[in-house]
């Protein structure tokens, strides 16, 4: 045999490592002498980017004189090309090339069972659907390489059993006296019996006389695979000095002194303006009740932009989506809720878009059918059998965002000592009034009170700005642990010199592109054929700017995965995100953009409080959210001269001229 067999990732100790030996082994043994080509076998794949990024096993390869007989469909057609039946073929088959994830279980057969298609295996007595699990790994191989590389072979995938052996596979398989066809297989099998899986799912095409069995990698070579796979290590190496010391902050073992975590049977909420710690709060208390108690953990919240930013720390940090025992997910609330109210409601039928359409009629309907304990009950049951939505913890962020149905909802299915929220109080970005979670009286409330994310001097900026607007309850106190810092007003003319300065400062202190964060208002976000972008990402690009597009709503789902990107929002997507330098593009247009969408509303007598204040005080709410996401350097370009925003930046300038440029 002339085989070239490579094993790479992974540490060699690894369960997985240990296995691709083991498959490596099962292939010299069965593949006959006048075999050539080349497999690789990745360990522990990282498919970074994506929301599923974690692979045990990946076998990549391309093979000559290797035809085993196997079963497989063959589909009939017409004159016309219209398949008008199906029959089973047992032929020869010519072995190209294939690409397959495997999936490893230690199960033995005590802990797996079938229903229906689907394969569980069970975890603390919970069921876990690896069917399923199996399949996202598959999709997300074929998004990551099309990302990477333009270009996807067909992905097969399959499921390995390393402790059970092939009777009780079978056994496992039986249906009415026939075994059906599967993605599983055994502790004991050769290279033939895995040809057989993939014949399953890939049919062989009949060409020249004979079956070909192939993944179609046209072009594509082995290598540019196994190169594109390596993207992870290539990430960890340039992931940035920040980036390293906030996964330094959320991994280490000396968790906060106020980390709340079921306490007498109470809802712990972390209270704090932006910047005092909350979300590094929650992300802790998920880190650490997966690591010490195994538990499954769902942190939810408003924002699209925050979940892929959190998912990026994590997969840089090698905490993996899915553990064996237990589970720590970032989702949206909206994806958690359709989940669940189409689950219960609608037995799977709602489409998102039509859930979306009619989002708060969904949720007050499905208040009203909880309104009694035995409907709980129901749900919960439901939520049980749905790895998805069964979860022992939920970790809430920016609460105040919530409505009170969604609030009251997480309030039935989950028991008071599991919910732990963050709430920002009146640092809002939906259009509805802030929810007001102290309702709960089983509550344990902590206090942040000192910024922990901008410097000195941007929180005395900050507060300055606060005084010229007669805000003055907002001020921010400082952490003091973070000195230095500048602010720089300028205008678009001058931006693309500015950029290449601080560009060059931020690289300097051990920073990547990734840690600049420009926001942008509505005005610079172009629509063209159904599509969303930044229509300044030609120009910024002919300056040498290369940008992720968060403002497109297709990539809000991923994170950047390259080093020599900025990121660009929209600053509805702001809030929880954080650079080292953030630029706020027309800052005075994003103010505007927001008085027109702004409602009015009857003024509040106890509270002494006129619409005028009211609409002050909300027009002030929305300005601090992009000028709190900057660490070191906040540059805020203005449009208007003349404006009102202007004019205070021009006197905060003046009185502040050591850490305040005006350019």
């Amino acid at each position: 045999m002339n085989v070239l067999i490579n094993i790479c990732g992974a540490e060699k100790d690894s369960d997985e490592y240990q296995a691709a030996l083991r498959l490596k082994d099962i292939i010299n043994k069965s593949l006959p002498n006048n075999v050539i080509g080349e497999i690789v076998l990745v360990v522990s794949a990282t498919l970074f980017g994506q929301e599923v990024k974690d692979v045990d096993l990946m076998m990549l390869g391309t093979l000559q004189n290797y035809t085993p007989t196997l079963v497989f469909d063959v589909k009939e057609k017409d004159e016309n090309g219209n398949v008008v039946g199906i029959h089973t073929e047992k032929k020869p088959v010519d072995i190209k090339n294939f690409c397959t994830t495997i999936e490893i279980k230690r199960h033995d057969i005590s802990g797996v069972s079938i229903q229906g298609t689907d394969v569980f295996v069970k975890y603390n007595a919970k069921k876990h659907c690896v069917t399923s699990q199996s399949n996202k790994q598959k999709y997300a191989v074929k998004r990551f390489f099309e990302n990477q590389i333009n270009f996807s072979p067909f992905v097969t995938n399959v499921i390995w059993f390393t402790q059970i052996d092939r009777e009780d596979v079978s056994a496992l398989l039986m249906r009415n006296g026939s075994k059906m066809k599967s993605n599983l297989i055994g502790s004991d099998f050769d290279f033939k019996e895995l040809m057989q899986l993939l014949a399953w799912q890939t049919s062989p095409f009949y060409s020249r006389g004979e079956y070909h069995l192939e993944c179609r990698y046209e072009d594509c070579s082995l290598n540019k695979l196994k190169d594109a796979l390596e993207l992870f290590s290539r990430a960890k190496e340039q992931m940035g000095e920040l980036t390293r010391k906030r996964i330094e902050l959320l991994t280490s073992k000396a968790f906060s002194k106020n980390q709340l975590v079921d306490t007498n049977d109470k809802v712990s909420i972390y209270r704090g303006r932006a910047g005092t710690g909350k979300t590094v709060g929650l992300i802790q208390t998920a880190i650490g009740l997966v690591d010490e108690l195994q538990a499954r953990v769902l942190i939810l919240t408003y924002n699209k932009a925050l979940v892929s930013d959190i998912r990026r720390l994590f997969a840089l940090a090698e905490l993996p989506d899915m553990f064996d025992e237990s589970c720590v997910y970032v989702n949206t609330l909206h994806s958690y809720f359709y989940r669940l109210t189409n689950n219960v409601m609608y037995e799977g039928r709602m489409t998102g878009a039509k859930f979306l359409d009619n989002y708060e009629k969904v949720l007050r309907d499905f208040n009203d059918f909880m309104e009694d304990e035995e409907s709980v009950e129901i749900v919960k049951e439901i939520a049980l059998s749905d790895p998805q939505l069964d979860w022992d913890y939920v970790l809430i962020d920016e609460a105040q965002d919530w409505t009170i149905f969604e609030r009251d909802i997480i309030l039935k299915i989950f028991d008071r000592g599991k919910i732990i929220i963050a709430d920002g109080g009146l640092q809002f970005v939906r259009r509805i009034d802030a929810c007001d979670w102290s309702v709960i009286r089983e509550r344990n409330n902590i206090k942040l009170k000192y910024c922990l994310r901008q410097k000195d001097n941007l929180v005395s900026f900050l507060n300055a700005y606060s005084s010229k607007l007669e805000m003055n309850s907002a001020r921010i106190l400082s952490g003091n642990t973070l000195h230095g810092g500048k602010v720089i007003i300028t205008t678009s003319d001058k931006l693309y010199d500015i950029h290449r300065t601080e560009m060059e400062r931020l690289l300097g202190v051990g920073n990547i592109a990734y840690d600049m964060l420009y926001l942008t208002p509505h005005s610079l976000v172009c629509k063209t054929d159904g599509n969303v972008s930044f229509s300044l990402k030609k120009e910024f690009e002919k300056n040498s700017i290369f940008i992720w597009d968060g403002t497109n709503q297709d990539n809000r789902d991923n994170y950047s995965i390259s080093s020599d990107e900025v990121r660009v929002l929209q600053y509805d997507s702001a809030r929880g995100l954080e650079g080292w330098t953030v630029v706020c593009l027309d800052f005075d247009v994003f103010l505007r953009e927001k008085m027109n969408e702004y409602i009015e509303e009857p003024g509040d007598a106890l509270l002494l409080e006129s619409p005028e204040e009211k609409k002050k005080k909300y027009l002030f709410n929305w300005a601090m959210i992009p000028l709190t996401r900057a660490i070191d350097t906040l540059i805020i370009v203005i449009k208007d001269m003349d404006s009102e925003e202007a004019r205070c930046f021009k006197e905060i300038s003046n009185e502040c001229s050591d850490y305040v440029m005006w350019i």
